[in-house]
């Protein structure tokens, strides 16, 4: 799976890497083609890198070489085509001779730079070879054209052709010869670029990686995000929080709170009232483990986390818009592909929220707790989320939901957040939390069809 992927699969993905400020097309591409980690070696090697830049940034006095960094990085065409039409012999025209030039030189200043700042995680090959060859003149400018100084011949058709302009049939012909010449330098030009092909590719790479990860550092600074602690077989969060959740509240003048949670290798229920936040939870422990398994850090307190082969999430839709199925069949079909994950060995974290919420609620009672029972049997690190009494034997969580003891203050749907502990405790009970009827009479439902419902719930 590429970092495309995810972002189309994991709430909150698009958000955190569309407030990366990559500089260049390039660097885009580079982040977006990032490929899902699933070792512990391949994904500290990446924080590792992360963490060098972070320091760099906190310190002040890197500040006007930084700047520098940026101003290059944003001039970075991507010549991609242009490299894989060099690897391949074709020879290269005026342009494409111009993209390699402007990257060699681009990637020397950078080089040096780098250099400087002891970014020793960046390594841009030396394109000095290169750049003798396409700036004969040694002015350093970002400009190209078949130089005098590649051949002799074509220095004197030149300098011919300015005296013989009276002569139509003679300036014909030497623009003809001068125009042979040129072809043929350009095909000793490439022919001898093509030595360098893997070093231009490199250097364009490094500074797309470059880009990102300066990006990754900014980022990482400005949410005050955590380096991950990767582990072979604890996945933990403290001060777990959404960050896309947490600016939209933000902006309506509220506050997110953070959550504390483990997940073992084997499933996990949450149970809570509606608004307790259980959904979020979900969302936030996939964001996080994809972060960290594309080598970014995290946006919790602390976390430690076992690296996955899948990160399978199931949250219940209205319809299949594209296969026109009913939201429990869509449902279905995810939930079988979890069970064949199970079944082949494949390392999964799991998270569903609300399972067969569609369906009637005896029916839909006994699939949770089949699920619940299946996930431990294969002992697959899970979370599900639940209105429905869970009575299997299995770890289980409860959001605390309503705090209103002791307050003067009416309850409306402006404030309800400030009345609602979103913290998990441990529990044993098997009967869900019921505070479905307190919620419709703070959002104001009529009083008396509630009247009619509370007097079924008696009996």
């Amino acid at each position: 799976m590429q970092l495309r992927q995810a972002i189309q699969e994991i709430s909150g993905m698009k958000y955190m890497t569309g407030s990366l400020n990559v500089l260049s097309p390039i660097g885009k591409n580079y982040l977006y083609d990032l490929p899902f980690l699933t070792t512990k070696d391949e994904i500290e090697a990446v924080l590792n890198d992360t963490e060098a830049m972070v320091d760099l940034l906190k310190e002040n006095t890197r500040e006007n070489n930084l700047n520098l960094l940026y101003t290059k990085i944003m001039q970075l065409r991507d010549i991609s085509g242009t490299i894989r039409r060099l690897e391949t012999g074709i020879v290269l025209n005026d342009i494409e001779f111009f993209e390699i030039k402007h990257l060699a030189i681009l990637s020397e200043y950078i080089r040096e730079t780098v250099f400087n700042i002891g970014l020793s995680c960046i390594q841009i090959p030396d394109l000095t070879d290169v750049i003798q060859m396409l700036d004969p003149e040694n002015k350093r400018i970002s400009h190209f054209y078949i130089y005098n100084q590649y051949s002799v011949l074509l220095n004197e058709l030149r300098e011919r052709l300015k005296h013989n302009l009276q002569n139509e049939t003679a300036t014909e012909n030497l623009q003809y010869e001068a125009e042979l010449e040129e072809d043929r330098i350009r095909k000793e030009l490439t022919q001898k670029l093509s030595v360098h092909s893997l070093e231009i590719k490199k250097a364009l790479t490094e500074i797309a990686r470059m880009d990102v990860l300066l990006a990754k550092g900014i980022q990482t600074c400005e949410m005050n995000l955590s380096r991950p602690v990767i582990s072979l077989s604890e996945t933990a969060f403290t001060g777990l929080f959404h960050p896309e959740i947490k600016y939209l509240l933000s902006q309506q003048h509220k506050n997110f709170q953070p959550v504390d949670i483990s997940v073992p290798q084997s499933p996990t229920v949450i149970t809570g009232a509606n608004m307790s936040g259980k959904s979020v939870t979900l969302q936030s422990v996939a964001l996080v483990q994809t972060m960290a398994q594309f080598g970014f850090y995290v946006p919790a307190a602390s976390a430690i986390i076992t690296p996955v082969e899948k990160i399978v999430v199931s949250v219940s839709e209205a319809v299949n818009e594209t296969g026109g199925l009913s939201s429990f069949a869509s449902e279905m079909l995810r939930l079988n592909t979890m069970i064949e994950n199970a079944h082949n060995r494949v390392s999964q974290l799991i998270l569903i929220d609300e399972p067969a919420r569609t369906t009637n609620p005896k029916e839909g009672n006994a699939i949770v707790c089949g699920i619940v029972d299946f996930l431990k049997q294969y002992q697959v690190r899970s979370l599900i989320t639940t209105h429905y009494s869970v009575d299997t034997n299995c770890r289980k969580l409860r959001v605390k939901g309503f705090t209103p003891h002791g307050s003067k203050e009416k309850i409306t749907v402006q404030n309800i957040n400030s009345y609602i502990d979103y913290s998990l405790e441990e529990t044993n009970e098997t009967e869900v939390p019921q505070e479905a009827i307190k919620i419709a009479e703070i959002v104001g439902v009529d009083s008396e069809l509630l009247e009619y419902a509370k007097n079924y719930l008696k009996h």
